[in-house]
């Protein structure tokens, strides 16, 4: 479990001693995740799109750093990767030399040029083929560099890591956000975490796997199912309890988390 020491003993003497009646216990449902996300890259922020209480999913964009130098050299660097003029000149130059190279060779067989001629002539179609392989290497360097660029362009937009809802946006557009620092408070309520503390007596009746009866309080309400996904195996000496976290499903988000529940564990 996440919380201190004094917050757990304070929550398992009220779970424990509050009208806890025929195997029910209070619990609290609570998000499954927290995460606060923030920036790859220093800057400006130029947009947040969205605000506290708004649905995202995973991988949705939800602000960006002011980008026109990095989107620049991401054109520049495109521009060289496209370029194939490089590529056509020295095939050209190849297939010239290779024709000049070849009348060389015929003219040599029969003897009507120095074989220096002939030599010199196939030394350039060879150098020539040589040109070629540099500029295919070239090509790939500028594939490269515009792959390079478009990754560091995007460090420069921040998306959500998981479904949740927003909880709080600590900065807004045209505020100036450090490396790291965070820009905006996602809380994953898909599944939900039901925290419970038993005494220590039904330690042996809780398992992983187990499925119990969760009822939220108002104005919420209904009766619903979550499963035991984790039993601490030390216990609290101060209140004679132990802590269990419990997986709801809340696949259309109708429930909410930071509310309190009642659970039934079976003996």
């Amino acid at each position: 479990m996440r919380k201190n020491n004094t917050v757990i003993s304070a929550l398992a003497f009220f779970a424990l001693y509050s009208n806890a009646s025929a195997g029910q216990f209070d619990c609290l449902m609570d998000p499954s995740l927290v995460v606060e996300i923030g920036s790859a890259e220093v800057g400006i922020i130029e947009d947040i799109s969205v605000q506290r209480g708004d649905i995202v999913t995973k991988g949705q964009l939800v602000a960006k750093l002011e980008s026109g130098a990095e989107q620049a050299a991401l054109d520049y660097a495109r521009a060289r990767a496209n370029d194939t003029s490089p590529l056509e000149i020295a095939q050209g130059r190849i297939d010239l030399l290779a024709t000049e190279a070849k009348r060389a060779q015929e003219l040599g067989a029969k003897k009507l040029v120095p074989q220096a001629t002939v030599d010199a002539a196939t030394s350039q179609h060879q150098q020539a083929i040589l040109e070629l392989r540099q500029a295919e290497f070239e090509k790939r360097l500028a594939l490269l560099e515009e792959t390079r660029v478009a990754a560091q362009l995007a460090r420069r937009e921040i998306h959500a890591p998981v479904d949740g809802i927003v909880i709080t946006r600590m900065i807004g557009p045209g505020e100036y956000v450090f490396a790291q620092a965070p820009v905006i408070q996602i809380a994953r309520i898909d599944p939900l975490h039901i925290e419970v503390f038993l005494p220590t007596e039904l330690f042996n009746n809780v398992e992983i796997g187990q499925i119990a009866k969760v009822m939220p309080a108002a104005p919420i309400g209904g009766e619903y199912e979550a499963e035991v996904i984790a039993v601490d195996r030390v216990f609290d000496a101060a209140s004679d309890t132990f802590g269990v976290r419990l997986k709801m499903d809340n696949p259309e988000g109708k429930l909410v988390a930071g509310i309190d529940c009642k659970i039934e564990i079976a003996d």
